[in-house]
């Protein structure tokens, strides 16, 4: 093993021990559950979906200083430029990619029946594919089996609830969401009450406290 592979294994495992206290995993589960349900009601407000990480993201970073690192310090890894191209052509590939189904299912079906079929049964799978996006991107960073299973979920939910006569269109797409979430959710807030109890606070002792305990 040379120091190259030496130097990337221990930046993997702190990326892995970054990821033990479940908070990243709470607030995933937290944000699909609310997009889960907007998606339900089908309330223009879902198209706000997006300000809901960004509003969760102090109050995770707040959790960590007050309830993380105390326990088991603090460590930082390279920082990613955010992709806001590859974001972009992905937005506007999956767009063209929606009308072009669309317009396949109306000249085969005609529009009316193709646009059920389309919003019915297209809509899930592709939905849950983009879904799953996010999940396999934190799997392959983070080397997490359990990402890689939501993942999975999202394009299985997208052909089972359809086919399964559960739920077609947009109902479908809230019940991935809020399926996918809930046990997010459930499996972070599961990870982090197992984290505080198997890591005490840190106490650290500085000469001043050594002097007064003298």
């Amino acid at each position: 093993m040379t120091h190259l592979d030496r130097l990337e294994r221990i930046e993997q495992q702190t990326k892995r021990a970054m990821t033990r206290d479940g908070t990243t995993e709470m607030q995933f589960g937290l944000v699909l559950v609310i997009f889960g349900i907007l998606f339900y009601l089908q309330t223009p407000l879902a198209a706000l979906g997006a300000l809901f990480p960004i509003a969760l993201a102090p109050l995770t970073r707040w959790l960590r200083r007050r309830l993380v690192h105390p326990r088991i310090g603090y460590a930082a890894v390279s920082k990613q430029k955010a992709p806001f191209r590859g974001i972009f052509w992905t937005a506007i590939g999956a767009i063209v990619v929606l009308l072009a189904a669309f317009g396949i299912f109306a000249a085969i079906a005609g529009i009316d029946r193709g646009r059920d079929l389309w919003l019915g049964y297209f809509v899930p799978v592709f939905g849950g594919c983009l879904l799953a996006i996010g999940p396999w991107v934190i799997a392959r960073t983070y080397s997490l089996a359990r990402w890689y299973v939501a993942a999975l979920l999202f394009p299985l939910g997208g052909v089972v609830l359809p086919i399964a006569g559960i739920a077609y269109g947009y109902r479908a797409l809230s019940l991935e969401l809020g399926v996918v979430g809930g046990l997010a959710l459930l499996y972070g807030l599961a990870l982090f009450t197992t984290f505080l109890r198997r890591y005490p606070v840190i106490e650290i002792h500085t000469e001043e406290s050594h002097g007064a305990e003298r």
